[in-house]
């Protein structure tokens, strides 16, 4: 599946984390969060990173690495969510893209077949197995389909901060991305492997399962 367009919601405070950096640059094994994403996104043509909290900090890390990205920023990060952010960068894209929260690992080979499944799908959503109660839940059909998210009570998948989108228009008033898709269900499952970083046991967690030799395989040492 050829992607041509990608955007990274790497905007937020992070505050339940307690670093005072930008999630996205919270270092594994050498490297920051948001250079796994973008090795992932390597062949992406048009990658697109929103940014809000010391967004500068991200600017200059992500330069380095890549001198193309397209930086859109969100005066509003500290009292808005992911949608807005989402709405910020895609409301002139008339295209299917991928769309990926920034605070994220996720395993080069399952982001791989993630991708080529989106070329079976108009929409696919990402989903992984519940790691919190704090989650939002996913309920699925016996034919992998999202027919409702919910808070509670807790399920066995959650939605993973991952899709691929080509009927999505998010609204500025948006409150929650999984809200845009509520209005598209029933919609398309793909079970991702991510490590999502909102506290330090999260982070704690990722430490104790980053597999290194996957990782060195897909990317390189």
């Amino acid at each position: 599946m050829n992607i041509e367009h990608a955007v990274i919601s790497a905007a937020g405070l992070g505050s339940r984390l307690g670093l005072d950096i930008p999630k996205c640059l919270v270092e594994l094994e050498g490297h920051s969060l948001i250079y796994y994403l973008l090795q992932l996104l390597k062949d992406v043509r048009d990658v697109r990173i929103v940014v809000g909290f010391k967004e500068q900090e991200v600017i200059d890390y992500v330069r380095a690495i890549r001198r193309d990205v397209t930086f859109v920023r969100n005066p509003n990060y500290a009292h808005s969510s992911n949608a807005y952010s989402l709405h910020l960068a895609t409301r002139h894209l008339d295209a299917p893209f991928l769309s990926i929260d920034g605070d994220m690992y996720v395993e080069p080979e399952s982001f791989v077949r993630f991708v080529d499944a989106c070329a079976n799908h108009r929409n696919l959503i990402g989903i992984s197995k519940s790691f919190t109660e704090e989650a939002v839940f996913v309920e699925l059909d016996q034919h992998q389909m999202i027919q409702h998210f919910r808070r509670d009570p807790p399920g066995a998948y959650e939605w993973c901060g991952i899709a691929y989108f080509s009927d999505l228009v998010v609204s500025p008033g948006a409150k929650f991305v999984y809200n845009e898709i509520e209005n598209m269900l029933p919609v398309a499952a793909e079970i991702v492997d991510v490590f999502e970083i909102d506290t330090p046991q999260d982070l704690d967690y990722l430490y104790r399962n980053f597999n290194r030799e996957k990782q060195e395989e897909y990317f390189g040492r």
